[in-house]
């Protein structure tokens, strides 16, 4: 696709354009630390810099404690699972660039003095890029803000309670944001990994696959852009970063910019507004996926009403069941019968996710312990034979008998038959993304998640994550449809 100059006049459609000179280094009217601010709300995270006076987001998730100067970029997804077992109020995160192989050898010379052998080594590099604080209080934060000093701001955290502090590692980078070149580095590593600027910058729009721009740039096809690529205000031939095209019969003369690569503003302009995270995670986010699974307003109660005509079948049918599970439960290890687990439905509300009891009273103090042979890369726990589950509770598991008590979740609301598994908060505080798309339909008994997951190694909190928004997108009668008759064939086939 061409991409062209927006003239002066194009350009006053957005206010009054003058030029800027180009040491300003903005984009879209904002600071590189702006944009590095946005991104990290993207993903629930607001970024306070030491001793900046300017107070922390409400809504976040946790708080990037940075010094002046500095922009960071890791995976936080990677290093979710750490953050949610430690339970600290502030990791120190260890940065890691991608590392290289090294190789030596080293020639051992015996007791004559002739070689008696030649050692290979083979290790790795480790470079430290840096080191960042994550922490998940508001309190520390905002003295973090406030703070003149790092070593005061400890010293101020532990005076108001336990502060809890914990280390960990990823592979990242830090950039220097007080030079240019950490200015452009950043942005050319937040163009390449940041798939929806637009999702949280107010002005912009993706005007073709990848590229991004002003959202009253005029297009003509005199210059050409190879995605990903942010194109500033301003554009104009003396601004690109630019490689000639190849003038040829059916291409005008005009300028290619291959991505990544964030072209910066050749002139002033009043600066894009950042949606506040207590915004981007509202409700709105809900109402979109809603809108997208029922655009006549039938889908919903139709699945209610399936939903209650199902679940009552289910449990009537099931009745003599039901009794000797829970006749064989009370025999094999006493009460209670059933084990209510705290849940998030639609909205984030909390509800009493209700099974029979499959592991002993004092299963939920042995998670820890049993920590290290978790086969789930994500927050979820499975243990190959695990010690926590009773002799009846294994038996249960096997029949898929465990789960029928969750009809009673939705016989009264809390639960759908189809939907994304239903996971505690602690689970979804993590990925704020995710969790509003998924909490945006009630969980299920049964979801695509449940019937589509390989069980790979190293994946399965990844493919939890794909499958729930792929559900919520797809949603729709059909798709309840082939989950359900999906879960039918595992249950055959004793999957």
């Amino acid at each position: 696709m061409s991409i062209g100059t927006p003239s002066l006049q194009d350009q006053q459609v957005q206010g009054r354009v003058v030029d800027a000179p180009r040491s300003d280094r903005l984009l879209w009217g904002l600071r590189a630390e702006e944009i590095h601010a946005a991104f990290w709300s993207s993903h629930g995270v607001a970024c306070v810099v030491l001793g900046s006076g300017v107070p922390p987001q409400r809504g976040a998730d946790l708080y990037l404690l940075l010094e002046p100067g500095q922009g960071v970029h890791f995976d936080l997804r990677r290093i979710a699972e750490s953050l949610l077992w430690n339970q600290a109020h502030l990791t120190r995160l260890r940065l890691i660039e991608a590392e290289s192989p090294r190789y030596g050898e080293e020639v051992v010379f015996g007791a004559s003095g002739g070689v008696e052998r030649i050692e290979r080594h083979y290790a790795a590099n480790r470079n430290i890029s840096g080191q960042v604080l994550l922490g998940t209080r508001l309190e520390d934060a905002a003295l973090w803000a406030s703070a003149p000093s790092a070593t005061s701001t400890f010293v101020e955290m532990r005076r108001h309670g336990r502060l809890r502090v914990d280390a960990a590692e990823c592979s990242g980078s830090r950039f220097d944001l007080a030079s240019e070149a950490g200015q452009r580095a950043l942005l050319n590593c937040l163009v390449s990994q940041w798939a929806h600027p637009d999702h949280v910058i107010r002005g912009i729009r993706e005007i073709d696959a990848g590229v991004f721009a002003p959202s009253w740039l005029q297009l003509s096809p005199e210059d050409r852009f190879v995605a990903p690529v942010w194109i500033g205000v301003g554009l104009r031939g003396d601004s690109l970063d630019e490689t000639p095209v190849t003038q040829a019969a059916y291409a005008p003369k005009g300028r290619l910019s291959i991505g990544p690569v964030a072209l910066w503003d050749a002139a002033s302009t009043e600066p894009m507004e950042v949606i506040p995270i207590e915004e981007l995670f509202a409700s709105d986010s809900k109402s979109r996926a809603e809108a997208r699974a029922d655009p006549a307003g039938l889908y919903a109660p139709i699945k209610r009403l399936f939903d209650i005509l199902g679940s009552l079948f289910a449990l009537i049918v099931s009745a003599p069941i039901l009794i000797v599970c829970c006749i064989a439960i009370v025999i094999d290890d006493g009460f209670p019968i059933f084990f209510g687990h705290k849940r998030q439905t639609k909205g984030g509300t909390t509800f009493r996710c209700w099974k029979f009891r499959t592991m002993r009273r004092n299963a939920e103090s042995l998670v820890a312990e049993l920590r290290k042979q978790n086969l789930c890369d994500g927050p979820q726990v499975n243990i190959k034979n695990d010690p926590r589950v009773t002799r009846v509770g294994k038996i249960l598991r096997k029949l898929q008998l465990d789960e029928f008590p969750q009809f009673w979740n939705v016989l009264v609301g809390d639960m759908s038959i189809v939907g994304p598994r239903p996971s505690p908060e602690n689970e979804n505080q993590f990925c704020p993304a995710w969790r509003e798309v998924r909490l945006s339909v009630r969980p299920g008994i049964t979801g695509y998640w449940q019937v589509m997951r390989t069980r790979a190694q190293g994946k399965d909190f990844q493919e939890w994550i794909q499958y729930d928004i792929e559900y919520v997108d797809r949603i729709g009668p059909l798709m309840d449809l082939a989950i359900c008759v999906k879960t039918v064939i595992n249950l055959v086939r004793g999957k």
